[in-house]
């Protein structure tokens, strides 16, 4: 296809839901969807595996990604029943890992229930947008439930932001996040991590971050939460 023509494509795109949905809220999702929608996620798609078979024989198979039953492992961080690396965080907990799980896949989640004090972190950014998603752990109402105090740190101001509600935080790509502190849980805590990218990735923007000596402003039960580090050699 040529630049011309994709170029008219975007552009009827973008028309096409500026006229759907109309109003200043409209406007602003309508924007939110047509960066979505524009040439530079192309390479993105085109990993979809629309022409590859499934494993199972079926035209579609090969979208569902389910739990094989076996027993949750130890240090996984890329399937959907893993043993947490720490007990603050219950057991057990779920990844989804994006393109690596489902070719194609455009958006990496994570799943744990924190049932104890616990922080980590250090300040990082994305190449894709992130939301950090804070619940209530207690069935059916998840919102309610809530019962924490938890604090962000956010931009290269480090502004700490304390979250004592159900709250959903929108991180755009290259915004300065991080540390985290799940200061006081009352009650289990439901947080998800949906990272728009289709694997995950971090870019580390204060060079030698001591989370030893950052002033948590609190209690603070240090833990270091991620894959193990690479052996060199």
């Amino acid at each position: 296809m040529s630049n011309e023509s994709t170029m008219q494509n975007s552009t009827s795109r973008r028309s096409f839901f500026k006229k759907l949905i109309v109003g200043a809220g409209g406007l602003a999702l309508a924007n939110s969807l047509q960066k979505y929608l524009m040439p530079d996620q192309g390479e993105v798609m085109a990993a979809a595996p629309a022409n590859t078979p499934s494993a199972d024989g079926t035209i579609y198979g090969k979208y569902f990604l389910s739990d094989k039953g076996e027993p949750p492992r130890a240090n996984d961080f890329v399937g959907l029943n893993s043993l947490p690396m720490f007990p603050e965080i219950a057991s057990p907990q779920t990844y989804f890992r994006g393109a690596s799980a489902l070719p194609g896949a455009t958006a990496t989640i994570g799943w744990q229930v924190f049932k104890e004090p616990v922080c980590w972190e250090t300040p990082h950014i994305h190449k894709y947008d992130e939301f950090l998603i804070f619940l209530g752990a207690d069935l059916p109402d998840l919102c309610k439930s809530y019962d924490a105090e938890i604090d962000l740190w956010m931009g290269e101001e480090m502004e700490k932001h304390t979250i004592t509600s159900t709250t959903v935080v929108f991180i755009p790509k290259g915004m300065q996040h991080a540390p985290l502190n799940f200061r006081k849980i009352n009650k289990p805590v439901l947080f998800h991590a949906l990272y728009l990218g289709p694997n995950l990735d971090r870019e580390v923007r204060v060079p030698d971050f001591d989370l030893t000596t950052f002033d948590w402003g609190g209690p603070a039960n240090l833990k270091v939460f991620g894959p193990p580090p690479k052996k060199k050699g």
